[in-house]
């Protein structure tokens, strides 16, 4: 789920961009499966099509290039709960922070924090992570994350995100975290 509060939201922007009509020729039983995966979601097929296309834009074209993986939850809570929380800590801090500063230098060479926040979102709906987006005149946008990884995730994701404010953006984040809840508050900066 994804609420913005905010109407000046720059990526409200870009749903406002210049739009062009597209033909395409696709296999009959793909569009029905297209037109029933919209009607689900409760959304038009072109809706539906411009969701996948973006998808594809901000994430999925860079997935097997920068070496990510996907793995089921049961897979990577096990891993996770094997782990004392200073191992959970040294992976976040030493070999995970230099992967995705490499991520993040591969998608876009000069990050500032909205394309930092765009690609924790892009990340987090990609992961299929339920989170909320909340964004206050411009003051602060705050992320609430809710998984059920339990505690050693949201460590590491609290020291993941620390760091790499920290390190790419010379910002510092406010970070709250429990079992399954990831409460992250960016604040604007000049």
């Amino acid at each position: 789920m994804v609420s913005i509060e905010d109407s000046k939201d720059r990526s409200s922007i870009k749903n406002q961009a210049k739009t062009e009509t597209i033909t395409f020729r696709l296999p009959t039983y793909l569009i029905e499966e297209l037109r029933n995966d919209a009607e689900l979601e409760e959304v038009s097929l072109n809706a539906f099509v411009t969701r996948i296309f973006s998808n594809h834009i901000q994430w999925e074209r860079y997935e097997r290039k920068v070496g990510l993986l996907p793995m089921t939850k049961p897979f990577l809570k096990e891993v996770l709960n094997q782990m004392t929380e200073e191992q959970v800590i040294s992976l976040a801090h030493k070999i995970e922070k230099d992967s995705f500063k490499s991520i993040l230098r591969f998608m876009n060479e000069n990050i500032e924090l909205e394309d930092f926040l765009r690609f924790l979102r892009t990340w987090l709906t990609a992961s299929w992570m339920q989170h909320n987006i909340e964004i206050k005149n411009g003051s602060y946008y705050r992320f609430n994350i809710q998984h059920d990884l339990g505690i050693k995730w949201s460590l590491y994701v609290k020291t993941l995100v620390s760091e790499l404010c920290h390190d790419v953006l010379n910002i510092t984040v406010d970070v709250n975290i429990d079992d399954n809840l990831i409460s992250l508050v960016f604040r604007e900066y000049p």
